[in-house]
């Protein structure tokens, strides 16, 4: 954005803008925003009170780069979010339809406040130049610029006491609720559950450190017929100390109040106070049905358990989640995620993923604003319809509705690599490492990048450090059995493939053996595990892409390219990654390989 001649702070009502440290703050504490947003927020207030048409402020705000409209309506749609002021009823951003925006507050620029008058006697004329300098540093203090530092916060899945088939679902259930209450405010960066689940047992402070999380929430809940108690405490992990311990009591006909009540308790305890909005935020519901939201946490936890029976109850009760309540917009989200992971492992490609399209379009349709959303129907774009405008106008609505979304940053970072854009994939994936650090998932997907990259030293360290965190971690075995393939070290390839098909038995790990065989010289045993798989996948999705990697190394050309027209046919997801696999780099080199590519926009 340009230089600007007028002041480069502004307040109005509890906000300040300082435009050249870039800072958004709310009664001194920061508050999350993205670039742009915060750049469009700062034409707005330089022409207070005027209408700013939208051609002048995608010019002001990306002044060499032709963007659609549609990225200014999204951060419009942020910076609202962020300033608490909702499009139903703005008191802030006024939209101006078919023409623009205008900012209708009462804003001021700071002035530096003026030095006393000297005076003739010294005793008084000291006392005004000291009141003079306690207004200039009084000033000072309250425009200097705020520390970037969010407050964070990792939840450890809630222990039921008195656990049993009817209630399992509970603690981890409720963990996620007040993870996705908490994570609505942009102040609060949030540690994703799947990665904190694995430290269950360790001690809280540790788990917290290990999270990089400056607090941690954990606690237990105990239940008796309908009347539920939840105990939780929330700690420091900075000085190993407990903040408070509070118990609260519900009932499971209306679970909602409990959410409430910890989530807001928890929030005060982290930010100074909240305002209407982030009170607003943290209170959301989504649904009002008890059983609905029953099912929801029900079905969440069961598809998280990634087994065929998991994924199978996961539909099935987010499903009875959206029959209960056909309005239930987080139900519908949900119920994409599901499909989503189902696909390739449990269900077809073709089966799968035009359900979680359906499912997550009809969420965004309910709520707009639901990121997740948004990051599902890019997944689908960019590894089912392999429609690359769309994938990167979701992904970017994602992130610019929710920053601190490792999700959105993740998949995001695995679109730019299918298109080649590897040092922007690398940099999203480190970001959602810093986000979620304890994700097995991102980490693997980092090491896998940089093996995509070619940067193999850099990829087996990334995978080690996966592994040694998470030893069962099938994919962490798998990446760094690629990269000791691609070095030439094939002994050490075939034995970590090894490792990654006993921890995870299946097709796809079983055709990764295989592959590190034929590289191996083993093409009795590569050739073997082809035809097992072949004849005994069962209901398992059986990849065509896996199947040609197998070929491309074992030299079989033909019978490759015949796998991967397989996979073209079913849409299998890592087609969308053959413009940079080096699994298949023996191909590149045929005229069948451009030609797969520029069918796929490639």
């Amino acid at each position: 954005m340009g230089q600007t001649s007028r002041s480069p702070v502004f307040a109005f009502g509890p906000f300040r803008v300082d435009a050249q440290r870039r800072v958004l703050a709310r009664d001194g504490q920061p508050v999350a925003v993205s670039g742009k947003a915060l750049d469009i927020l700062v034409v707005l207030l330089q022409h207070a009170g005027e209408l700013v048409d939208k051609e002048t402020l995608m010019r002001e705000v990306w002044p060499d780069t032709a963007v659609e409209e549609n990225n200014l309506t999204v951060n419009i749609s942020g910076l609202r979010k962020a300033l608490g002021d909702p499009a139903a009823n703005p008191q802030l951003i006024v939209t101006v339809p078919g023409r623009g925006y205008r900012f209708a507050g009462e804003v001021a620029a700071p002035a530096l406040p003026k030095p006393a008058a000297p005076r003739r006697r010294p005793g008084i004329a000291a006392a005004c130049l000291a009141v003079a300098i306690a207004a200039v540093a009084g000033w000072w203090f309250w425009s200097r610029p705020v520390l970037a530092h969010q407050q964070s916060i990792a939840v450890i899945p809630l222990r039921v006491l008195n656990a049993g088939a009817r209630n399992e679902y509970l603690g981890t259930g409720l963990s996620d609720a007040l993870i996705t209450r908490l994570g609505s405010l942009r102040e609060i960066t949030v540690r994703p559950l799947t990665g904190i689940e694995k430290l269950a047992g360790k001690d809280p402070y540790d788990v917290g450190r290990e999270a990089g999380a400056d607090t941690v929430l954990e606690g237990t809940i105990q239940q008796a017929g309908n009347l539920i108690r939840v105990s939780v405490r929330l700690l420091r992990v900075k000085d190993r100390s407990l903040i408070w311990v509070e118990t609260f009591d519900g009932d499971s006909a209306n679970p909602f109040t409990l959410e409430d009540a910890i989530s807001v308790r928890v929030a005060n305890s982290l930010l100074r106070s909240l305002s209407a909005g982030q009170q607003s935020a943290l209170v959301k519901r989504y649904t009002r049905n008890p059983e609905a939201y029953g099912n929801y946490l029900r079905g969440r936890y069961y598809a998280t358990r990634y087994t065929e029976d998991g994924f199978r109850k996961g539909l099935a009760y987010l499903q009875s989640a959206i029959d209960s309540d056909p309005g239930y917009a987080l139900a519908y989200s949900g119920l994409a995620d599901a499909y989503y992971d189902a696909s390739n492992m449990l269900l077809p490609p073709a089966d799968a993923m035009p359900k979680a399209k359906a499912a997550a379009q009809r969420a965004v349709a309910l709520d707009a604003s639901l990121a997740e959303a948004h990051v599902s129907l890019g997944l689908v774009a960019s590894k089912y319809d392999w429609n690359w405008a769309d994938a990167e106008r979701e992904f970017q609505t994602a992130l610019a509705l929710d920053p601190n979304s490792a999700a959105a940053h993740q998949w995001y970072g695995l679109y730019r690599a299918q298109r080649g854009d590897m040092n922007r994939a690398i940099a999203e994936l480190r970001r959602a490492q810093e986000l979620d650090p304890l994700s097995s998932d991102i980490n693997g997907y980092l090491a896998t990048t940089l093996y995509w990259a070619r940067r193999y030293d850099e990829a087996a360290q990334q995978d080690q450090k996966t592994i040694d965190f998470d030893p069962a971690f099938a994919p962490g075995h798998v990446g760094l059995c690629w990269v000791f393939g691609a070095a030439g070290r094939f002994a050490e390839a075939v034995a970590e493939c090894e490792k990654g098909s006993a921890a995870a038995p299946g097709v796809w790990s079983s055709l990764a053996l295989a592959r590190a065989n034929a590289l191996a010289g083993n093409r009795a045993a590569a050739e073997k595990a082809i035809d097992r798989v072949r004849k005994g996948a069962g209901p398992q999705f059986v990849s065509g892409y896996d199947l040609a990697v197998v070929y491309a190394a074992l030299g079989k050309k033909d019978e490759a390219f015949a796998a991967l027209d397989d996979a073209y046919q079913h849409r299998a997801e890592w087609m969308g990654y053959l413009k940079i696999d080096p699994q298949v780099d023996a191909l590149r080199g045929d005229a069948r390989f451009a030609a797969l590519l520029q069918k796929m926009g490639l």
